[in-house]
């Protein structure tokens, strides 16, 4: 999940819920990123600044470049894979309890 937030966004401020989705996803350790616009309202992909236009677009294609076609992007990393336990379910048959 990426967030994007524009730090002057009435319509939906940044501590309207998008501030605690992002952490509660972090604290699970899906993969999230939060990239905020400074000076920037809800109108940021129309009529923001120019060069903050071309650095969401970035963000957004870099996300999907990591998460669809593969490519390693180091921003965008949940957490060093030691730190990050997955739970792996045995194929293997559990054996059979004795009877009592």
């Amino acid at each position: 999940m990426m967030f994007i937030l524009g730090e002057v966004d009435y319509r939906t401020p940044p501590g309207a819920g998008g501030e605690e989705m992002f952490r509660a996803l972090k604290f699970q350790k899906i993969p999230t990123v939060m990239v905020r616009f400074p000076n920037e309202s809800h109108e940021l992909s129309r009529s923001g600044q120019p060069w903050h236009r071309v650095e969401r677009l970035q963000n957004i294609v870099g996300w999907f470049d990591q998460w669809l076609l593969g490519v390693a992007k180091p921003e965008y990393e949940v957490a060093p894979k030691e730190e990050v336990s997955i739970k792996r379910e045995s194929t293997e048959p559990k054996p059979a309890k004795p009877p009592r």
